[in-house]
């Protein structure tokens, strides 16, 4: 008998029991199937978090806010700091090469009158590169531009949410709107932005950008904060390239500290947030895999056991076969490719199921669904191991068996 007519042998053998295969095969079905659905979607949520970062500045992006300082009783240069300031903006600027982008802004709650309301909302002094650095989209007019912040000119921009707040139906471009005690004409109009996590979710994670009403950061300084303030509220970042964050992050640290004496501000760094989360995402990579796992072990059990009853129940049969000459490697390998058929058509199944799963819970959250040839290798290798694992301790009874011992039992 040549190895050929022995796998031959075994997958007759798991045709002839199809009720049994199914038993065994079910454990395996599970297994793989959770492996590959919970991976799948703990990728697409991270493909959600990065579609939301490319679609509000990119992971290059960070922000510096101003935060009361903790120091108590400080220095008579800690008190005092004056925050974050367009001198901090020029020092960064010029002493601090990793930025691409260095966007100052400033805001302040105004009293905005138009002819169909008159309502506090938040205003916000900006200049031009703040449109990149956050990824807003011009729908119709112009954003600020760099002689409207030299001559602080009395423009602004607002979101779409805001234009028809203001005007309904009516072309804003042009249109005079009161912000104080000061008119600003309507420059251009965002288009309107919206993400949602989920289908489930009401809440727009882009509505701030259909909420804004920005002018240049030097008009707001001159007449909303007052001639000759040099405060800012924030000042936004967007580094040159992945590589310079190692030199131009701790740059920024010290310099700032180096001004202020004190950290009287907070540091976002969406790199770094990035990280974090691709830490938390192993974590739960590691968790959900390894319940997987048990589900897979679980069914390797199921597998061992369904092929030590069936050994039992074929003991005359095979000490008849190695009467007959068979030899022990002849009946163990018939066990063994009768738990690998079992466990590779588990784990198609379970593929299939784990794959359909991912896409529907997908489509009923709107999130994209991320299946790599990684994940599927894994669990297909996953179902590979446990059923020869599984399968080798009674192949290797049955290899071991002796004729004799084989034919008197009953």
């Amino acid at each position: 008998m040549n190895l050929l007519e022995v796998v031959s042998d075994g997958f007759a053998d798991v045709r002839a029991h199809a009720g049994r295969t199914a038993l065994q095969t079910l454990g395996v079905v599970l297994g793989v199937a959770s492996v590959v659905g919970t991976m799948g979607l703990m990728a697409g949520e991270r493909a959600q978090s990065m579609k939301y970062w490319s679609e509000t500045g990119g992971v290059l992006k960070m922000i510096v806010y101003p935060q009361p300082a903790t120091v108590v009783r400080g220095t008579a240069r800690q008190q005092a700091s004056r925050g974050l300031t367009v001198d901090d903006v020029e020092a960064i600027r010029a002493r601090i090469a990793g930025f691409e982008l260095v966007e100052p802004s400033v805001r302040r709650r105004e009293l905005v009158q138009t002819p169909r309301l008159a309502k506090t909302y938040t205003v916000s002094g900006v200049a031009p590169g703040y449109a990149e650095l956050h990824e807003l989209q011009v729908g119709r007019g112009r954003f600020i531009t760099d002689e409207d912040v030299t001559t602080s000119a009395s423009v602004c921009v607002l979101g779409d949410d805001r234009a028809r707040e203001f005007f309904g139906t009516e072309d804003p471009i042009g249109k005079t709107i009161r912000l104080g005690d000061n008119s600003f004409r309507v420059a251009g109009l965002l288009r309107y932005r919206e993400f949602y996590w989920s289908k489930a979710d009401t809440y727009n994670a882009l509505g701030w950008m259909n909420e804004v009403i920005m002018v240049p950061i030097t008009a707001m300084q001159a007449r909303e904060v007052g001639a000759g303030s040099r405060r800012v509220d924030e000042i936004g970042f967007r580094l040159a390239s992945v590589e310079a964050h190692q030199e131009a992050a701790p740059a920024l640290k010290r310099l700032l500290l180096a001004r202020h004496g004190v950290e009287d501000y907070r540091i976002f760094d969406r790199k770094d947030r990035m990280e974090q989360m691709e830490q938390q995402g192993k974590v739960y990579d590691f968790t959900f895999l390894a319940c997987g796992l048990i589900s897979l072990i679980v069914g390797g059990i199921v597998v061992a056991n369904i092929l030590m009853a069936s050994f039992t129940e074929r003991m005359r049969e095979v000490g008849v076969r190695k009467a007959l000459g068979a030899k022990g490697w002849h009946i163990g390998v018939q066990f063994l490719v009768e738990s690998a058929i079992v466990t590779g058509l588990g784990g198609a199944i379970g593929l299939v199921l784990g794959v359909g799963f991912v896409h529907a819970i997908a489509y009923l959250l709107d999130q994209m669904a991320v299946l790599t040839p990684t994940m599927i290798v894994a669990a297909m290798l996953s179902a590979g191991t446990v059923g020869l694992v599984f399968g080798f301790f009674p192949a290797i009874k049955a290899a071991r068996l002796d004729p004799v011992v084989a034919l008197r039992y009953e």
